[in-house]
C-alpha cells in the first residue's frame, strides 16, 4: 500500500474518510492525496456578461476551493504529509484518470448513504465511484478506526467467484490482520449441495494464501437482506464484495448488491471492481449440482 486517494467535499463525512485513510497510511508509510472536484456543466451558448468569462469563473472558483482545502487540512493531525488536488473535472472521471495514471492503490470515500427517490433519481457519488474505479474503494460512513476492524464479512456469489477478488482479499486480511467470514446466502432458486459448496470453497480460498477464515450458509430470498441481517446478527467490522459494474438497463433490472450495500450498511465496505474478461472459477459443486429450485406454485383463492 504506497498510494491513497481520498475525494473530499469538506463535510464532516469526508473528514471521517480522510482520518480513516490516515490511519492506514501511517500504518504502511503511504502517500495521501485529497482531491476536490469543481466541474460544472453551462450551455455553450450561455451569455457572460462582459467582464466575466467560462475561465475566469473556474479560476475564482478553484482558487476559492484551494483555500477551503488548506484550511480543511488543517484539523488533521498527522506526521504525514498530505497532498491536495483540486480538479476542474467531474469527480468520477478525476478518480478513474489519477487512479489508472498515478497508480493509486486504494480509494477511501465517505457515504452519507441514500434511500427512496433521492437514490433513484440522483444516485450517489460513492456508488458510481464504488462501480467504476480501477483499484479497492473503501466506503467509510461514519467515523471509524481500523483497530476495531477485526472481523470481516465477505459474501459470495458462487458461479462469479474470480481469482482476482480472491488475491485482493488476502492482501485485505493482511492490512488489517482480521479474522474472514466467507458468506454464501442461499435463495430458493439454489439447488447447491450446502456442504459440498462449503468443501470446494475452503479449498480454494486456501489456495490463494488466506487463513484465519470461516464459511457461513444462510437462507434468505434477497442476498442483499441476507448480507445486512447476518452482519449485524455477527458483529461484522467491515463488509468486503466485489462488484461488477452493470451497466444499462442490466444495472436498472438487477441493480448491483455492492452498490446497494455501500448506500445502506452503517461499518466500512470494502469493493473491488472484477474485470468482466477474467474468467470466473467454475465449481464443480455448482456445475454438478442436481434438484429443483425451492418456489412453490401458489393457487389463488377464488369464490
Amino acid at each position: 500500500m504506497q498510494k491513497i486517494l481520498v475525494p473530499v467535499d469538506y463535510s464532516d463525512v469526508s473528514a471521517n474518510a480522510v482520518r480513516f485513510a490516515l490511519q492506514i497510511a501511517e500504518k504502511n508509510d503511504a502517500k495521501v492525496t485529497l482531491l476536490n472536484s469543481v466541474h460544472f456543466d453551462y450551455f455553450t451558448d450561455y451569455q457572460f456578461t462582459s467582464f466575466t468569462t467560462a475561465k475566469s469563473m473556474m479560476d475564482e472558483v478553484k482558487e476559492a476551493m484551494n483555500e477551503k482545502m488548506n484550511k480543511f487540512v488543517k484539523q488533521f493531525d498527522t506526521r504525514l504529509k498530505i497532498n491536495t488536488l483540486v480538479n476542474e473535472s467531474s469527480l468520477l472521471n478525476s478518480v478513474k484518470d489519477l487512479t489508472k495514471e498515478e497508480g493509486y492503490d486504494l480509494v477511501v470515500i465517505g457515504t452519507h448513504g441514500a434511500s427512496g427517490f433521492e437514490e433513484v433519481l440522483i444516485g450517489s457519488n460513492t456508488e458510481r465511484i464504488v462501480r467504476h474505479a480501477p483499484c479497492p474503494v473503501i466506503s467509510v460512513p461514519a467515523a471509524s478506526n481500523i483497530d476495531t476492524i477485526k472481523r470481516i464479512l465477505i459474501p459470495l456469489d458462487i458461479r462469479e467467484i474470480k481469482g482476482s477478488f480472491l488475491d485482493e482479499i488476502a492482501v485485505l486480511q493482511k492490512q488489517f490482520d482480521a479474522h474472514l467470514e466467507f458468506l454464501w446466502v442461499k435463495t430458493p432458486h439454489n439447488i447447491e449441495n450446502e456442504e459440498k459448496v462449503s468443501a470446494e470453497l475452503s479449498d480454494l480460498i486456501k489456495e490463494h494464501g488466506i487463513s484465519n477464515f470461516e464459511f457461513s450458509v444462510v437462507r434468505n430470498v434477497f442476498p442483499s437482506d441476507g448480507i445486512l441481517w447476518h452482519a449485524d446478527d455477527t458483529n461484522a467490522d467491515m463488509i468486503a464484495m466485489p462488484t461488477h459494474a452493470r451497466r444499462g438497463i442490466s444495472h436498472w433490472l438487477s441493480g448491483s448488491l455492492t452498490e446497494d450495500t455501500v448506500n445502506h450498511i452503517k461499518m466500512p465496505v470494502w469493493s473491488f471492481k472484477m474485470d468482466k474478461k477474467e474468467k470466473s472459477i467454475s465449481l464443480s459443486s455448482v456445475k454438478n449440482a442436481h434438484g429443483k429450485p425451492e418456489y412453490k406454485k401458489i393457487e389463488v383463492l377464488t369464490s
